[in-house]
């Protein structure tokens, strides 16, 4: 059934108030004619279902007539990505889903061109494409080609300036530069993905100058950015913005610092040919504990700092008119981040030439589970001729709508409150035992599932994918891992490595991504299999104080 008649019939049967399925989410009202859902918005804001069904959509860029089109990435598996055109019905106040393209490979990012074309970011490369084409398919070109595919991130986030200059992310294939992967040298000191022309943890420019408009060469535009996922263009200044997705893990690094906390994301002014610190500097002037002794001060400073790991993945400036005065100008930045801080969209406060001067604003807060509603993940973010707000969230496979009535309220968001984990009583006195415990999945606790996994399976996360794992709780967590599901075996098998949790730290579970969000490091990933391989054994608590925990073999 096409979106438009789907959605259509919801709305007829639905009066205000009422509550129905569409999608994963359930709506309750409409919100100018759309299915609202229930996620925290200033008052007169309200959030609608424009389409679902999508697999793992990314991007949305707005175009002159009204119509969308979304970038489906299909997940991490080669060549299921798609491109959709959705074309509003202003009788319905419903969207026609059409499918413009197929068989993409990864593909993310997505611009209108200097002529006035589409141009796609996929893993490997950026297409060109007209979207009022009868047949989009026999108009692709590929405009850049052969770009790297390899490490941690491989995907195209692409921008285009004023004058036209094409700007592509080529973000880090490590983590932080890990030496057991090869990306540092023998002797520390540098990076050698850093260096160079070739160097990972850069945006590019390309000048369209090639033969039928392509882009064969280019130059490293700005470095030391390790994933440049959410850029803008201010429309009037030109200023560019640039939204920095910091690192991770860095307690494996220096044990005195905490990866909940630590390093924190950034919003980065970005001037050609500075070097933003990447991976030898973070938080501005701090050096990493892999480079310590490093001078960070010649270093470009970031224009704002970020809370820890909520993964600005999409960005653009507000310049419609439907919302009220205080949104013109501001930035606006998804949290995409499954952590304490994220799953937000936010408005960041700018002078007159767009530069971020003060904290950020929620728009969208408590997009976290709560009975049937699930977590929310945005991704790209675009604001429409009328000045509505466009979202696609890729957790749930949806586009959204941010419509504002004045009659409701004022529209105006309260300054940025974090949602933090819920803390059960018995937790300082688990985290305590803890620290005495060296067996393997007691380090798993400590290293993996605290910092990387509860804030998602914990109680802000809502036990996504309906799998428990409370902080501290190594005896408990080792349980639940190993108890039967009804209908699906167990998350671990003991000597298992196809069981299912092995499987999704891996990365290597068809059509879904890597968990957590950006995968493991390789001795994180070593230590989950060698505590499979040795039988999964459950730690026990009568020898804490010991370092050397006794353990049950299996399943409780």
């Amino acid at each position: 059934m096409k979106t438009s008649l789907r959605l259509g019939l919801l709305l007829a049967t639905l009066p205000l108030g009422a509550s129905a399925q569409t999608g994963k989410y359930t709506a309750s009202g409409n919100c100018d004619g759309l299915p609202r859902i229930d996620v925290t918005t200033p008052r007169g804001v309200c959030v609608g279902v424009v389409a679902d069904g999508f697999r793992f959509p990314r991007t949305v860029t707005t175009l002159a007539d009204g119509s969308l089109v979304v970038v489906d990435m299909g997940g991490w598996v080669p060549r299921k990505g798609s491109l959709w055109r959705l074309t509003p019905d202003a009788a319905s106040h419903t969207y026609v889903k059409r499918k413009l393209l197929d068989g993409l490979d990864r593909p993310h990012g997505s611009a209108i061109g200097p002529d006035g074309l589409l141009y796609v970011g996929e893993i490997s490369r950026v297409i060109r494409v007209n979207p009022d084409a009868a047949d989009p398919a026999s108009t692709k070109e590929t405009v850049v080609d052969e770009l790297p595919t390899d490490g941690r991130h491989p995907l195209t986030a692409i921008l285009f300036d004023k004058q036209g200059y094409l700007y592509v992310n080529r973000g880090s294939a490590s983590d932080n530069c890990e030496a057991t992967k090869g990306y540092r040298n023998a002797k520390g000191r540098t990076c050698p993905e850093a260096q160079g022309h070739s160097a990972r943890g850069v945006i590019r420019r390309y000048a369209l100058t090639g033969p039928n408009r392509t882009a064969p060469r280019w130059m490293n535009y700005a470095v030391g950015l390790r994933n440049s996922m959410a850029m803008a263009i201010h429309p009037e200044s030109g200023l560019f913005v640039q939204g920095e997705n910091s690192r991770d893990s860095i307690n494996k690094a220096d044990s005195t610092l905490d990866d909940r906390t630590e390093p924190r994301e950034e919003l980065n002014i970005i001037v050609p040919w500075q070097d933003y610190g990447w991976p030898y500097c973070y938080d501005g002037n701090k050096a990493s504990p892999e480079f310590k002794g490093f001078d960070c001060s010649r270093m470009r400073q970031p224009a704002l700092q970020l809370p820890a790991h909520v993964a600005p993945l999409g960005m653009a400036y507000y310049s419609g008119g439907m919302f009220p005065d205080w949104y013109k100008g501001k930035l606006l930045v998804t949290y995409h981040g499954y952590r304490d801080f994220g799953q937000k969209l936010v408005a960041i406060p700018t002078d007159a030439t767009g530069k971020p001067t003060g904290e950020p604003f929620e728009i969208i807060k408590g997009w976290y589970k709560k009975g049937s509603q699930p977590l929310g993940s945005p991704v790209g973010v675009s604001v429409a001729r009328d000045g509505s707000i466009f979202l696609v969230e890729d957790k749930n496979g949806t586009v959204l709508r941010l419509f504002f009535d004045p009659s409701q309220g004022d529209g105006i968001p309260a300054p940025g409150l974090s949602v933090n984990p819920g803390k059960d009583a018995d937790q300082d006195a688990r985290c305590r035992e803890l620290a005495t415990r060296d067996d393997s999945f007691s380090r798993i606790q400590r290293d993996i599932i605290d910092p990387l996994c509860t804030s998602c399976h914990g109680a802000a996360g809502g036990n996504a994918g309906n799998l428990r794992l409370a902080r501290c709780d190594d005896i408990g967590n080792a349980q639940r891992l190993l108890a039967p599901r009804p209908g699906h075996s167990p998350f671990v098998i003991p000597r298992d490595l196809k069981s299912e949790l092995y499987l999704r730290l891996q990365g290597t579970t068809p059509g879904l991504p890597p968990m957590p969000a950006g995968g493991l490091s390789p001795e994180q990933l070593e230590v989950v299999e060698g505590w499979i391989q040795e039988g999964a054994p459950v730690p026990s608590a009568q020898k804490a104080g010991t370092g050397k925990a006794m353990a049950t073999d299996g399943n409780p």
